[in-house]
């Protein structure tokens, strides 16, 4: 009797010792995968002692907000390059504001304009065609979401033809002996008027000299307008995703602990026995391939043992982290992970009410923005051209981007022909939604009709 409760004692006490090894080990490989360090706060070089950064004076507050800037843009240019879920975000950005269906096109005030406005018109496609491999509109919105702020050089050629090159924002810095006008120069009290841009080597540093405000279109995001530099459209969400990513690695390495089964063999006996049997035995240590088959006495007890790592409870937290990288985005959860499994019809129409917002509200914008770089092309082939003067005042740009919402597109036309009927809409503004040229349209339309010699 005295021998059984003392096999049983040993049995329980192995068994506590293995389950408390397998515990520490566990913490262990999950204490070496994630830091226990914040990363914002272990990239940070400090500046003075433990100045907080509004007690700290102007150049060194300016450096500093300059620093962190470039941090972040590191950061946001690793993510969209290595992170799938940025990637993705990144993708959706630019094919619902400037991807297929952005168009421009020039209309004029008066009727007897009209001629000009079409050669305006010409004018711009040419450009992009002549700068294809050096522009596009989807680049320039890429690099201002990923970057915070885009540069573009203007090259106005003898023949009044336009090119342009992207500047890195790298290339526009600060010299050593003024570093908080952060690469931009301005008027003195006022921080919106731009004289010029220090351009300088991004590889030495090198000052390569000044470019005058005339010649760059800067392009900035996410700040305020007496800001000089754009901060990077994923610096919300740099975090939340590091997280998600800690989290992803952590329930992996679960998952193979989990998988990582131990056989654990129990044997009624004495421990005397137990050392005999052992010995007895012509290897040490026995390895069972997959689909092996044991065969024991009914004093043997066989036991597969592993971790209970809950994996149903990290579920939930998976996609708080998801919710908080949407939410950083101002996208539903189903456009960032692009799985509307979880959600029906309805729902989904109403969650991406707001991302259209958000689309519509970038198209506009980059509107604004593509608006400088028409004026500069127009400007600099009205005087080879012979273009009046007033060019710009008889003519207005209209832009024509991808269509955002487009459910029942045949119930849409019929509703578009009664607008038509009442006078509301114009047949050239109908022909647009359906991404055909008015003027091409009536051209074919007359040829159609015209009666065959």
């Amino acid at each position: 009797m005295l021998t059984f409760l003392a096999d049983t004692l040993a049995r329980w006490q192995t068994q506590a010792r293995y389950r408390r090894r397998v515990s520490e080990q566990l913490l262990q490989l999950v204490e070496r995968k994630t830091s226990l360090k914040d990363d914002d706060v272990a990239g940070w070089q400090q500046i003075s002692g433990s100045t907080p950064q509004s007690s700290l004076p102007v150049g060194s507050a300016s450096a500093w907000r300059a620093s962190r800037k470039l941090h972040l843009r590191d950061q946001a240019r690793q993510l969209v390059t290595e992170n799938p879920h940025a990637r993705n975000l990144l993708r959706l950005m630019e094919i619902y504001v400037v991807g297929a269906g952005l168009e421009l096109t020039f209309q004029a005030h008066r009727p007897e304009d009209q001629e000009l406005a079409n050669q305006a018109t010409r004018l711009w496609k040419e450009f992009l065609s002549r700068n294809s491999r050096h522009f596009s509109p989807r680049e320039y919105a890429r690099r201002a979401w990923r970057d915070g702020e885009v540069f573009l050089r203007l090259f106005p050629m003898p023949d009044g033809s336009l090119e342009v090159r992207f500047i890195d924002p790298e290339a526009i810095a600060p010299l050593p002996h003024a570093p908080e006008d952060e690469g931009i120069v301005t008027l003195p009290g006022d921080v919106e008027s731009v004289v010029a841009y220090h351009h300088v080597d991004p590889l030495t540093g090198q000052w390569q000299g000044d470019l005058p405000a005339e010649e760059v279109i800067h392009t900035r995001m996410g700040i305020d307008s007496n800001e000089r530099r754009g901060i990077s459209l994923f610096a919300p969400i740099i975090d939340s995703l590091s997280r998600f990513d800690h989290w992803l690695e952590t329930e992996l390495t679960a998952r193979k602990l989990q998988a990582s089964l131990v056989l654990w063999r129990k044997i009624q006996g004495s421990p005397a026995q137990l050392s005999q049997m052992a010995e007895s035995g012509h290897t040490p240590r026995e390895r069972y391939l997959p689909g092996s088959i044991l065969t024991t006495s009914h004093t043997t007890d066989l036991q597969f043992l592993s971790p209970n790592t809950n994996f149903g409870d990290a579920v939930p937290l998976g996609r708080l982290l998801l919710l908080c990288v949407a939410a950083g985005a101002g996208l539903p959860e189903f456009m960032l992970s692009s799985d509307a499994s979880n959600a029906s019809y309805s729902s989904t129409m109403v969650a991406e009410g707001p991302a259209v917002k958000l689309f519509e509200s970038e198209q506009q914008f980059f509107a604004r923005e593509f608006e400088q770089l028409s004026r500069a092309v127009l400007r600099a082939a009205a005087i080879t051209r012979g273009w009046p003067e007033d060019l710009l005042d008889r003519i207005v740009p209209h832009w024509s981007f991808p269509q955002l919402v487009n459910r029942d597109r045949p119930r849409e036309r019929l509703a578009d022909v009664q607008l038509v009927e009442q006078g509301i809409l114009s047949r050239a503004e109908v022909a647009r939604r359906d991404h055909a040229d008015p003027q091409t349209m009536r051209r074919e339309l007359n040829e159609e009709a015209a009666p065959v010699a």
